[in-house]
């Protein structure tokens, strides 16, 4: 069968396949043939992977110490009518809201998820920022087969960190609908001293309101189609058919221009959402969070957009950051952040009297999400749509560059025992994306190995860069810790990790529609 767009292997790999017109073949993207320097080469032939199903999986789960406590949810993905502001929205979902259910455990809790899929399509679950066991990390066909429609599947594995994370659908565009949600591993040695917890969801919306992200996806490159190399889109890898009306909505969506931020280093997206959640949420019906006057509160701030980064504030307040991507910083006030996809950070404010709008604004161009912060002496606000403009947008802005690791998850430090190269690049002016280099095949390692990994961007637009499996330190911010990397146009950006969690793992840019159209690699072990 000829399909258009990238494909990949058995094992997750893209492969040399059959093209339609404006793609590219992986000999340009550089995804063919690799090579290492001296001291990490190793023979093709001699080359044993790992397998997700393999004994050393197994061993992994049983070292992370299961404190015996078991934390059951049953979610179910189907198609769903949400009510978005009063507007309803035809979509899919967990739970029948525009986000899923916020689920909580605690370090070492063991989480046994059953997913029922009832979608007319395949689909799977990741669980983004923990260190999961291989089986269990729901990117398919890498890790899992996909759920099929009418299936269901059991998400078993221990969670060994604290902090905040997601979990979304890793098929296709899926979680460009409602098939995402929050994950907070709670912390029983906390310290941060807050007294109100509350997690914010940021989403950027399209599904529904005249088109869909797969006719979004057509408008970006007609050439792909259906997901990205078989992972199951709307239509589970198959073409998918857009009506007229989908069609020339989502042209108008990425026609409109694009969105440009000095601290992103030029262009930051390609389409123009028309609507922007918090907790599923639209500005014209906020969620309000609600606490004494001079409480603090800590805010979880989740980045679930597809393709949206987002400048953060709460008006007449400071936020001090105190966790990026679930790991403790050294606490930084400022008045602002920027927020790539898939990102996380905890902030805590001291809650004045009053009610302050909360604004997650669109870097580079208009839009907003918003929502409340309220002390329970202040009055509701009048008018529910609180704005998109605060002094605060445009005060003190925290670069990710400046925060520091706390001195409890610092990654010791050690020379890598393999050092990786891959440029990220585009295909000349067309929607494909692509990691390039010899080294980008063939990132291998073994347990035990320190990995360090620079990431070239040779294209003209920035890239939350994204390790599945593993947390990694960015040397060149101190060691910071993340999951998630901002990687700016023209610049080099280092990760190292520990080979600490034996599998395959997916490696690729959180651009849901960068990822769709090629920018992705795999990570993995061999014995």
């Amino acid at each position: 069968m000829t399909r258009s767009g990238p494909i990949l292997d058995r094992r997750g790999f893209l492969r040399i396949g059959s093209f339609g017109a404006g793609a590219v073949g992986l000999g340009v993207l550089g995804l063919g043939a690799a090579s290492c320097s001296s001291e990490q080469a190793e023979p093709a032939a001699a080359l044993d992977y790992i397998a997700p199903t393999d004994p050393e999986i197994a061993a992994a789960e049983a070292a992370r110490g299961w404190n015996g406590r078991e934390v059951p949810v049953a979610l179910t993905a189907a198609v769903a009518t949400v009510d978005l502001g009063g507007r309803l929205v035809d979509t899919w979902s967990y739970g029948g809201r525009a986000v899923a259910p916020e689920l909580r455990a605690s370090v070492r809790d063991k989480m046994l998820v059953s997913v029922r899929n009832d979608l007319p399509t395949d689909t799977t679950l990741h669980w983004h920022g923990i260190r999961i066991r291989n089986d269990m990390d729901g990117a398919a066909p890498v890790t899992q087969d996909p759920i099929g429609t009418g299936g269901d599947f059991l998400y078993d594995f221990v969670v060994p960190d604290p902090g905040t994370h997601w979990y979304h659908s890793h098929s296709g565009l899926q979680a460009d609908r409602g098939l995402f949600g929050a994950l907070v591993i709670e912390d029983p040695d906390d310290t941060s001293g807050a007294d109100v917890d509350a997690v914010l969801v940021l989403d950027d919306w399209v599904d529904g309101l005249g088109t869909t992200p797969e006719a979004v996806l057509s408008a970006l490159n007609p050439a792909i189609s259906g997901g990205h190399g078989g992972h199951g889109g709307h239509g589970g890898g198959a073409a998918v058919e857009h009506t007229a009306d989908e069609s020339s909505a989502a042209l108008a969506l990425v026609s409109g221009g694009h969105g440009s931020s000095d601290p992103l280093g030029g262009m930051t997206q390609h389409i123009g959402y028309p609507l922007h959640l918090i907790n599923g949420r639209p500005p014209n019906d906020p969620e309000v969070v609600t606490a004494a006057p001079g409480s603090r509160v800590r805010l979880r701030i989740v980045n679930a957009a597809a393709e949206t980064p987002y400048r953060f504030a709460v008006a007449g307040h400071e936020l001090t950051v105190i966790a990026a991507d679930g790991f403790d910083v050294t606490p930084t006030t400022t008045d602002t952040l920027i927020i790539g996809m898939a990102q996380r950070y905890d902030v805590l404010v001291t809650l004045k009297s009053g009610s302050w709008p909360i604004v997650a604004k669109v870097e580079g161009r208009d839009g907003y999400a918003s929502s409340v912060l309220r002390s329970n002496d202040a009055a509701p606000l009048p008018n529910p749509d609180v704005g998109g403009s605060i002094a605060e947008l445009g005060g003190r802005l925290l670069p990710e560059s400046a925060l520091r690791p706390a001195d409890s998850v610092r990654l010791e430090s050690r020379s890598p025992d393999r050092d990786y190269r891959v440029e990220l690049i585009q295909a000349g002016d067309r929607y494909v994306w692509g990691m390039a280099g010899p080294d980008a095949g063939k990132l291998v390692m073994r347990e035990g190995e320190r990995i360090r990994i620079t990431m070239a961007n040779n294209s003209t637009m920035w890239h939350p860069m994204h390790t599945h499996g593993h947390t990694f330190a960015v040397p060149e911010y101190g060691g910071l810790r993340r999951d998630t990397v901002n990687v700016l146009p023209g610049t080099e950006l280092a990760i190292e990790f520990d080979a600490d969690n034996p599998g395959e793992w997916m490696f690729h840019c959180h651009n849901a529609y960068h990822f769709e159209a090629g920018m992705t690699a795999n990570l993995r072990y061999i014995r």
